[in-house]
């Protein structure tokens, strides 16, 4: 090895060296001069049209990525200052190269041990306020990732939905997301999601649902308000309805103070080519929970696919 060769490679290990200690002094004078956790909430805040709080601990974070983590991120409507969602931990990875000059850009999201109150979200259109306000926008992430997260159902006080884990890539409004999802002694479903806000809107489509070893296909529609109404147009081969009904969660559904408008509108239309129960087989059954579900595929233009 020449001596030219050598001091070369010599640089280039002290650069590789100095870089995590750089990038630790880029973030520490953005979080000292910028005010960055007030500057982080101001960007969400203003991309998604929600309060968003970054209250308890704010640390910086380089591992796996440069960001921030912490603790209590909670999000409110703007209007009636109610929490629709709040996670006990989070990590935010941000771009280095804006954040040098003063801007916030966000690659990655992971909320860790949370609740969301799907029955408490209102978009623009859904509000019944008259006055202009600025409908609800969703920021663009490339990852989203949330754990251990309680779905916490209107009209069933204390009842509440466990998710052990959600996955989003490229996310945004009215795009289509490919998804993961794991419900808790319930379903592993994935597919694609598309969230409509200013409708208050979330359709799920090329829907693969998994329980109890039995496997089903097809659509899913969510309307979060009031009723919260969840509408799925599902399909399966063969099915053994005795096994994908065993040991099915207690929702209280129906259960609540008495409102019924509070009280969660399910429907589900369900086909099978061969359905079993104990002795009996049936072929071409088609079973339908609650009234028939209004879920029209949702239509989307080729921008808006991935």
């Amino acid at each position: 090895m020449t001596h030219r060769l050598r001091k070369l490679l010599l640089v280039v290990l002290a650069v590789l060296l100095l870089l995590p200690f750089v990038a630790y002094w880029a973030i520490d004078a953005w979080l000292e001069s910028s005010g960055g956790k007030r500057m982080l909430e101001r960007n969400l805040s203003a991309r998604t049209g929600m309060e968003v709080r970054l209250q308890g601990d704010f640390d910086l974070m380089l591992l796996p990525d440069i960001g921030v983590s912490g603790t209590q991120l909670i999000i409110r409507s703007t209007d009636e200052n109610e929490t629709l969602a709040q996670s006990a931990e989070y990590e935010i990875s941000v771009a280095l190269k804006p954040l040098i000059d003063g801007q916030v850009q966000i690659d990655w999201i992971r909320l860790t041990d949370g609740e969301f109150y799907p029955g408490r979200y209102r978009s623009g259109a859904a509000t019944g306020d008259q006055s202009p306000r600025e409908e609800n926008r969703i920021p663009q992430i490339d990852q989203l990732a949330i754990r251990d997260f309680s779905l916490v159902l209107p009209g069933s006080p204390g009842q509440a939905l466990q998710i052990n884990r959600l996955e989003l890539n490229g996310f945004a409004d009215r795009r289509q997301a490919p998804f993961r999802l794991e419900i808790e002694d319930l379903v592993d479903a994935e597919g694609w999601m598309l969230l409509d806000a200013a409708a208050s809107r979330l359709d799920l489509g090329s829907l693969q649902i998994r329980r109890q070893e039995q496997s089903l296909a097809g659509r899913a529609c969510l309307f979060m308000g009031e009723p919260f109404s969840a509408q799925l147009v599902l399909e399966a081969g063969v099915l053994d309805l005795d096994r994908l009904t065993q040991d099915l969660p207690d929702l209280g559904m129906g259960a609540g103070d008495g409102d019924e408008s509070a009280t969660p509108d399910v429907r589900i239309q369900l086909s099978v080519a061969e359905l079993k129960s104990g002795t009996v087989t049936a072929s071409g059954v088609v079973l339908n929970l609650g009234d028939d579900p209004e879920c029209a595929p949702a239509e989307v233009s080729a921008a808006q696919a991935r």
